[in-house]
């Protein structure tokens, strides 16, 4: 006769107690009243300060602006415990208008057919291989457009509730983010000597 009861029960492998007990806010209130996650944004809004991303100015009349909204992630380590708590703001890209805010939003980005024959040559060749990571990518990059955003949440100084913000990089949410930041990228590693492919432009090479 087969036992319907389960021989390893799930309990014996999986252990929830290391989970934190944080959560992700819901509401801009909810975490200005939490320490750790209102550290995680004023950190945002100061590498957006050093990085230039935008000026405060009077609203021009006739010009619309864009909204923005701020995203919370709870980033864990491979040990289960809370590594470290992200807020990142976001603009409302669903709300531009195409000819309006933007134009070309396409990207390059590396065709598989390309990538293959790379590792393959790079394996017979024995050459080192490298990746790396770029922090915060979209905001280096550099916006051909005239864009303005309305302040962040929770981050509006008193006296400055008739400004908005004049964007000068790109921002994550933007339909054009990509292709500015990818206009970045090309125009730096082609100051440093490297060529860009004809046959794939997200491939760069040096002689």
């Amino acid at each position: 006769t087969r036992s319907t009861r389960n021989p390893h029960p799930i309990y014996n492998f999986l252990s929830y107690h290391r989970l934190s007990p944080l959560t992700v806010p819901t509401n801009i209130y909810e975490t200005l009243d939490h320490p750790k996650w209102r550290q995680a944004m004023i950190d945002e809004m100061q590498a957006l300060e050093n990085n230039g991303t935008w000026e405060l100015v009077p609203f021009p009349p006739g010009k619309k602006n864009v909204g923005c909204r701020w995203v919370y992630t709870i980033k864990v380590g491979t040990n289960g415990e809370v590594d470290q708590l992200k807020a990142r703001l976001v603009a409302k890209g669903y709300t531009q208008i195409y000819g309006f805010y933007y134009c070309d939003t396409f990207s390059p980005v590396a065709k598989i057919i390309t990538v293959r024959p790379f590792l393959v040559m790079a394996t017979m060749r024995h050459w080192p291989l490298h990746q790396l990571d770029i922090k915060n990518v979209f905001l280096h990059g550099d916006l051909e457009e005239e864009i303005y955003m309305e302040q962040p949440p929770g981050f509006v100084a008193q006296g400055e509730y008739g400004l908005v913000c004049k964007l000068h990089r790109s921002l994550y949410g933007l339909k054009q983010s990509p292709r500015a930041w990818f206009g970045k990228f090309s125009h730096i590693v082609q100051l440093f000597g490297l060529k860009r492919s004809e046959a794939d432009h997200s491939v760069f090479y040096c002689h």
